[in-house]
């Protein structure tokens, strides 16, 4: 099973990569559903090398995962109750720190110094949690509430957060791990003997209660020992409760000490050696080793592709004893491929025989991505770490586990969107479907009573004197007073003496004035199959007359088909009025389905601006407030201050990347008519001149007893004019190059 959850190592791992977040403010704070949120970070005039602004996206989602994201995810069109709470609280607060509490999967991140400090709580464990709280960890707001009488803890608001139960980093002692095995074997010991001294009657009777169940069932005692074997505790589940790392990495420490996990301790040859206990620790050394120094400085991280269907890589001592050991669930089964349970009575040595990794695995280069010549490959667990599990297994590095946990959780993410977008497609095609089978069904319902009435109105036209006799039969013996059962009775009689009026009648419906002949075309010229096609059923009014009753089924036609031609014409309407809903879905549903990749935005981009013909960047204020920026902050030595002396023209410059060489004449024409037609003359059709100055000639200075309002600015010395500017703009594409495409377009 694909790995969902963060270990101990995972999150001290993912810590030392997040701490590079410290110093950040908190823009915003978004949900993406009840239980993911994303933090919006951005240093305050923070830009990076390649001149984007520095913003980060902080993903949290209770008990399962937190890291930073490059992809961009569909935000909650209304925010929660505890999204608002903690906007309030930390929005625009500064991070200070992000520390993992003890060796547990709870981070606290402070915003803010001092009493006006807050922290934001994340616990990973069990169904996890997002709290918040003050600065002495009262809670103001939590996503889930709960209490533990048993440990006596309440996490409810207007509660104290209680620290001090996470458990701190203290290193493995040998002590440790001998008394958490002799504690195993004297606990197993105490249940044995408590489980043959419980029950009723003395030793002498039990024994012949067993002699009995011996010679009724030869199997009971071999039963009781695999109990007693299945009850007894791995060394996995031993090391587990020393150290508290979880199940996959006490499984790693296992097997780099050269033992099995999944042998049990207490089995005949199963105690551990010195020498064996002594490996045991020195494994556990090693790997908090790694983990002391990972919880300061970031480390890199893999992603660990599964195995295919069909290995080609498997331990032989597996393959010969047919894999007798059961598999578990995500790494378990990985180990115990690369060490199963053998059938010797020395279960502690593990086998090593394993097959040869993969060259990317042993060269350490990347995987090819998730899919190869071959079948395709897929993610299966993320870690900081090569466990021993992964012997023999394809991955992929990336240079922080960060990067590793942001890759992986988003491919999954795309999986899931891809089918529910295949779920969605095939429901809205699946209902247009009904909707046309069902317009359908109601056309062909319609025609076909259109051609039986006009099949029932020819064939009492064809016997029209069979018809009269026999309405003038029923009609005369009603009109002598003859009972509706004598009547029938009598119609049966006539009809097994072979009357011919009475052997037309096949029923009488006298309740509603009807009876149902039986009707054939006996003309002479109707064609062969006519002939030998059965008698029709046909309800004829006894009060009319045939020649009545056939127009009556001519009518009947005549409106079925005029509704016909309507449900036609409105079934043509409701297909495309369905046809045209089902498109606008399927388009709403796979452009939401798409887990797109961010793009940086630069820190120009919240300007007006374009890259002139001879490639200088051109930037204008869209307000006043973004005219007095631009000139405080990004008007530097060499640039040019292009303006014009019209109503709301822009406060244009020109960034010169070489204050040696001059601005190009036509880069500053270009600039010019930026700067006229975001003024008043675009909507009054004027033609008129800009003008331009060099930077040092621009200062915010006014003359003495003058005042400069927000975005003014004086300017000393020669303006340059330029010819009139046409009131002509455009909008373009701006592809951007992949990082591996920059070296074919240097100079350009």
């Amino acid at each position: 099973m694909v790995k969902a959850r963060m270990t101990t190592a995972d999150v001290a791992a993912e810590i030392a990569c997040l701490r590079r977040l410290i110093g950040m403010r908190v823009a915003n704070v978004y949900d993406l559903n009840p239980k993911t949120y994303v933090v919006k970070l951005a240093r305050s005039g923070g830009v990076t090398g390649s001149g984007e602004s520095e913003k980060e996206l902080l993903l949290l989602e209770s008990g399962v995962r937190l890291h930073t994201t490059q992809f961009a995810r569909d935000k909650s069109n209304t925010p929660s109750g505890i999204t608002l709470k903690i906007r309030k609280h930390i929005r625009t607060r500064r991070l200070e720190d992000i520390r993992q509490l003890g060796v547990d999967r709870v981070i606290d991140f402070q915003f803010g110094l001092g009493d006006q400090a807050h922290h934001l709580i994340f616990e990973l464990y069990a169904s996890g949690n997002i709290l918040l709280t003050d600065a002495v960890y009262n809670v103001l707001t939590l996503l889930r509430s709960h209490r533990d009488d048993e440990k006596g803890i309440s996490m409810m608001a207007k509660h104290r957060y209680p620290i001090e139960t996470c458990r701190p980093f203290h290193r493995t002692t040998l002590e440790q791990i001998t008394a958490a095995l002799e504690g195993a074997g004297a606990q197993n010991e105490t249940e044995g003997r408590s489980d043959k001294v419980d029950g009723t009657g003395t030793g002498e009777g039990k024994e012949g209660e067993a002699d009995k169940g011996d010679r009724k069932e030869g199997s009971g005692s071999r039963k009781e020992k695999k109990d007693a074997k299945e009850g007894s505790p791995t060394l996995k589940d031993v090391l587990g409760q020393v150290l508290g790392y979880g199940p996959t990495l006490c499984e790693h420490c296992i097997l780099d000490a050269g033992l099995i996990p999944s042998s049990r301790v207490l089995e005949r040859g199963g105690k551990l050696s010195e020498a064996q206990v002594g490996e045991l620790l020195a494994a556990v050394a090693r790997f908090e080793d790694w983990l002391e120094p990972t919880r300061e400085k970031p480390s890199e991280g893999f992603i660990v592709f599964q195995r295919p269907k069909a290995p080609s890589a498997v331990v032989v001592n597996a393959e010969k004893r047919g894999k007798k050991g059961k598999k578990g669930k995500g790494s378990a089964a990985v180990a115990e491929d690369v060490a199963p349970e053998p059938e010797q009575k020395e279960p502690l040595k593990a086998t090593t025989d394993t097959a040869a990794p993969s060259e990317a695995s042993a060269e350490g280069k990347p995987a090819d991505g998730v899919k190869a010549d071959g079948p395709v490959k897929l993610y299966d667990e993320f870690t900081p770490l090569l466990l021993k599990q992964h012997v023999g297994r394809e991955w992929v590095r990336f240079e922080t586990f960060d990067a590793a946990m942001d890759e992986f959780f988003s491919k999954v993410e795309g999986q899931k969107l891809e089918q529910q977008q295949k779920q969605q497609e095939v429901a809205a095609l699946s209902r247009l479907d009904k909707i046309k089978a069902d317009q359908s069904n109601r056309v062909q319902a319609l025609q076909a009573t259109v051609e039986q009435s006009v099949r029932k109105a020819e064939l009492i036209e064809y016997n029209l004197d069979e018809v009269d006799s026999a309405i003038g039969a029923v009609r005369s013996a009603l009109a002598n007073g003859m009972d509706w059962a004598d009547l029938k009775q009598m119609v049966k009689e006539e009809r097994k003496a072979g009357n011919p009026v009475a052997g037309l009648i096949h029923s009488m419906q006298l309740e509603k004035n009807q009876i149902t002949l039986l009707l054939s075309n006996n003309l002479d010229d109707m064609v062969e199959e006519e002939k030998t096609r059965p008698v029709d059923k046909v309800e004829v009014d006894i009060s009319l007359s045939a020649f009545a009753n056939a127009r009556l089924h001519f009518d009947t036609k005549k409106k079925h088909a005029i509704k016909q031609q309507k449900t036609v014409d409105a079934t043509e309407r409701a297909l495309k009025a369905a046809e045209k809903k089902t498109a606008e879905q399927l388009a709403q549903v796979r452009s939401m389905a798409k887990l797109t990749s961010l793009r940086k935005v630069h820190w120009f981009e919240k300007f007006h601006w374009f890259v002139s013909s001879e490639n200088y960047l051109v930037l204008a204020g869209r307000d006043a407030q973004q005219n007095e920026q631009l000139v405080k902050k990004h008007l530097g030595k060499g640039d040019v201050y292009v303006h014009a002396d019209l109503h709301g023209a822009a406060t244009c410059i020109v960034k010169n990347a070489n204050p040696e060489a001059p601005v190009p004449p036509l880069t500053l024409i270009q600039a010019g008519i930026m700067s006229v037609c975001r003024s008043s003359a675009w909507d009054a059709k004027i033609v008129t001149s800009a003008w331009w100055v060099h930077s040092h000639q621009v200062s915010k200075t006014a003359p003495t007893g003058e005042y400069l309002t927000v975005g003014s600015f004086m300017v000393r010395g020669k303006k340059n004019f330029l010819p009139p500017s046409p009131l002509v703009m455009g909008f373009g594409f701006l592809f951007r190059l992949e990082e591996s495409c920059l070296a074919a377009h240097l100079g350009e």
